[in-house]
């Protein structure tokens, strides 16, 4: 299975960068991953925004690998227990699902038809965080699902 990562922006923090390394070199053993960042919007003003999540709207549906099961991050989606997202992990590594395209929305969050178009939407947490943090927080919750998945130790 394969796992892409769309993000809008470059990951500035270096503890974040630092982060994000450390979990995907901790998921290589178990799925083929990217992390791609994807070009922003600048912001000027906050009346822009509708018109900054349109765009890069626009450019997070090119990056979508075709073909592959389309997961957007919305603090209004679904949210999971650890167990319950390596359950849905699992159920579509089961099924033949060969690639999962999760999308993390820029500064402006995403707009509304990211989700719309997404096979399923879900949330990290009703919080609210950083988008770079959210890189972050997904492949942490990514390796921890594998490691529920095939019986590691690491969840507990």
């Amino acid at each position: 299975m394969k796992l892409s990562i769309l993000c809008m922006g470059k990951t500035r923090e270096r503890f974040i960068q630092e982060g994000i390394g450390k979990y995907t070199r901790y998921l290589k053993p178990y799925v083929d991953i990217e992390v791609k960042e994807l070009k922003e919007e600048k912001i000027y003003e906050l009346k822009d925004a509708p018109l900054v999540r349109k765009k890069e709207a626009e450019r997070i549906f090119k990056a979508v690998p075709e073909g592959a099961y389309f997961v957007a991050l919305d603090e209004r989606g679904q949210e999971f227990t650890s167990h319950e997202f390596a359950a849905l992990i699992n159920g579509l590594l089961e099924s033949g699902v060969r690639e999962i395209a999760f999308v993390i929305g820029g500064a402006m969050g995403l707009d509304e038809s990211v989700p719309r178009k997404a096979s399923r939407v879900i949330a990290l947490s009703r919080w609210t965080v950083t988008h770079e943090m959210a890189r972050l927080m997904l492949l942490e919750q990514l390796y921890r699902a594998f490691t529920i998945i095939k019986g590691k130790t690491y969840h507990y």
